[in-house]
């Protein structure tokens, strides 16, 4: 949609009032970054080697709301989501088709950006690959550089099988962010960190660098660590935590204002990050604020693949059409990010066509307007909207707000109360929700009708103007049948998918 023509609606004064819920003290906090105006955010990205399936695109959603707010609220966001392109199952995945880990990962990355475009992401300020950042360049340290600094403060450790561990007991908070001690870590947090068992001093200590093993094929760097005084090369790979730490503080710095990812990266992987980060560099904290996403439910029950319920963002747009992935973001927007997102098809469809009434609304409200300068109107809802947002994201108490104000204004158009300055309001107050919330109003306007489909709007419009109700009827029928809903006005015909 396009920007508005003025602005009196900012919200930047209330940046004062926004709290936000820190994972790290289990508390609401009011935020404050380290360096206002200047916010720097991290959010841990996917792992590409498959589609995304609709529980990550919750959680990349709601990270893309957070970073629109912050903008709205006037801070200079630098906004960091780290892609993986190297792991176990990108090593898998790609070696049992034949094919090229840069080559198999550039393929999959693609599938991830095009899914972000669908659903109307703001764009990151970097998208880091984690290979690009094994060794240091630019003046900042590589995984290589980071893991050589905490061999060198005792933190970690070179096993029998080559590898290099964190030594977990040598950090005397880890478990605090899980909220975890060390003696269920060391008693039971074994089978969360299978994946990194080889042969380490204890349980709960993780991989650095996994040493080179012949299923590993051609993925591998041969590094240099300083290790008791003498220069070893051990050929391997990092491990996955170590790279978030990495790409983090290349970018960002030591210090970080929030950090955000969905709560099954709250242990191991996000106490990971602190653990290496604040050991490897002596500065706390590593993080101001972390803030995670629940798990999404479909119908009621945790997606997997064994249950049939295991869906992607292309299962979404096959199921609703064009508007699909912007109806799936409506579903997640309309969910806190601190309670369980319900998906369904049916939550689908119903937002599909609550989408399709607020672009009507906002079109309405802009043709009312006629030009027209904004009037006060809508000012007590805006900071409405703001209050919702800044008190944790309530993005449902915030949309409410914004029904509220769609509903009043047809009500004052179909009684013709609606002064053009307040229909401008209106537009206006909508085109700040669409900055927010990345909802794209005005898009399912926006139809792009094939030449068959073109050609019976044509024959329709015809019908209407021959006063052929009958033929009209048929025709809206047709195209309703190629998933085209077509209106009556005053100024003629409008389309929009169905």
């Amino acid at each position: 949609m396009p920007p508005s023509h003025t602005n009196p609606l900012s919200v930047s004064a209330s940046k004062d009032t926004l709290e936000v819920y820190n994972t790290l003290t289990r508390r609401l906090e009011r935020f404050a970054p380290a360096h206002p105006p200047k916010v720097t955010i991290y959010a841990c990205g996917p792992t590409v080697y498959n589609h995304v399936h609709i529980g990550n695109w919750f959680a990349f959603i709601f990270n893309d709301v957070v970073v629109r707010w912050m903008r709205e609220l006037g801070y200079d966001v630098e906004f960091v989501m780290n892609v993986t392109d190297v792991d176990d199952k990108i090593i898998r995945d790609s070696q049992a088709l034949g094919e090229d880990r840069a080559a198999f990962t550039e393929r999959w990355a693609k599938v991830f950006f095009d899914g972000l475009k669908a659903l109307g992401a703001a764009p990151a300020n970097h998208y880091p690959r984690a290979t690009d950042h094994v060794f240091g360049h630019d003046g900042a340290d590589g995984m290589v550089e980071m893991i050589q600094a905490l061999l060198d403060r005792g933190h970690a450790y070179l096993a029998g099988d080559g590898s290099i561990y964190y030594r977990v007991s040598s950090f005397d908070t880890y478990g605090q962010l899980a909220g975890l001690d060390m003696e269920q870590l060391q008693a039971g947090a074994s089978g969360r960190v299978s994946a990194d068992e080889y042969d380490k001093d204890t349980v709960a200590d993780f991989a650095l660098w996994k040493s080179y093993v012949p299923e590993d094929g051609d993925v591998a760097w041969d590094a240099t660590f300083t290790i008791d005084g003498e220069a070893r090369l051990v050929k391997g790979r990092p491990g996955w935590h170590i790279e978030c730490s990495v790409m983090s503080s290349a970018l960002l710095g030591q210090e970080i204002d929030l950090h955000m990812g969905g709560e099954d990266l709250i242990f191991p992987h996000h106490q990971n990050e602190i653990a290496q980060s604040e050991a490897a560099t002596g500065h706390r904290p590593f993080v101001r604020y972390w803030m995670h996403n629940r798990h999404l439910l479909v119908d009621g029950q945790k997606m997997s693949k064994s249950k049939g319920n295991f869906y992607t963002l292309n299962d979404v747009v096959e199921h609703a059409g064009p508007e699909g992935a912007r109806a799936f973001r409506y579903l997640a927007v309309q969910s806190h990010y601190r309670s369980q997102m319900d998906f369904s098809w049916r939550g689908i469809d119903a937002a599909k066509k609550t989408l399709a009434n607020l672009d009507e609304a906002y079109a309405r409200m802009q043709a009312h307007a006629a030009g027209a300068a904004p009037s006060t109107w809508t000012d007590e809802a805006t900071g409405a909207f703001a209050a919702a947002m800044n008190a944790d994201f309530n993005t449902s108490g915030a949309l409410a707000v914004v029904q509220t104000v769609v509903g009043d204004a047809g009500s004052a158009i179909a009684k013709g109360t609606l002064t053009p300055e307040d229909a401008a309001a209106g537009a206006t107050f909508l085109e700040m929700v669409d900055r927010a919330l990345g909802l794209h109003l005005g898009q399912s306007q926006q139809v792009a009708l094939t030449p068959e489909q073109q050609a019976l709007l044509d024959a329709r419009d015809a019908a209407r103007a021959a006063k052929d109700w009958a033929e009209s009827d048929r025709l809206r029928d047709a195209l309703a049948a190629e998933g085209i809903a077509v209106k009556d006005g005053k100024d003629g015909q409008t389309v929009s998918y169905l």
